[in-house]
């Protein structure tokens, strides 16, 4: 049923094109539609820029395409605004080419996806891939679920309603005695 739903969205966004604004994307410089297809390495995706303040996006939409990277782990695609994991492979793990490193403050990990084959349920996400100053894609840190808990002793609970959310990350629900 979403592949149908999915097919039929994407008819409707082919054919309404011609008919939205054009933007000049802030960062990039580049012509780019608000609303439009965005070409991934394995998956096309339908997207919608968000808009800045001046009312334009800050990319167009085949440079956030650009921006996506493979799982280290699984090799499935990361897209701009998806939620990471950050995991240390071990010596006997073979680096694939693709992986995307992770050294800030002393660590040596690897940036993976957070699909229920690479990652534990959500509780091991570390941040979010998101566009970098110099057009490509970054980590964009947040405490893990663990390290929350760690940090607030007096906590019995963590509430996370949806772990894509990246203000939510960053203003956890924690439930103390």
């Amino acid at each position: 049923m979403r592949s149908v739903l999915f097919a039929l969205e994407m008819v409707w966004v082919f054919l309404t094109t011609i008919f939205r604004k054009t933007h000049t994307a802030n960062i990039c410089g580049h012509k780019t539609k608000r609303l439009g297809f965005v070409k991934g390495d394995e998956r096309n995706s339908i997207l919608t820029m968000p808009l800045a303040e001046n009312g334009r996006p800050d990319y167009c939409l085949d440079c956030v395409g650009k921006m996506a990277i493979k799982c280290a782990w699984c090799s499935g695609p990361i897209s701009i605004g998806e939620p990471i994991t950050l995991y240390t492979p071990r010596d006997t793990f073979e680096v694939p080419d693709y992986a995307v490193p992770y050294t800030e403050g002393g660590s040596k990990a690897l940036v993976g996806c957070l699909r229920w084959g690479c990652a534990m349920g959500g509780a091991d996400r570390a941040g979010f891939w998101l566009p970098g100053e110099d057009g490509k894609g970054q980590v964009r840190r947040v405490p893990t679920a663990i390290e929350i808990l760690m940090g607030n002793p007096d906590a019995k609970a963590l509430i996370v309603h949806d772990t894509h959310d990246a203000v939510e990350a960053m203003n956890p629900t924690i439930i103390s005695k």
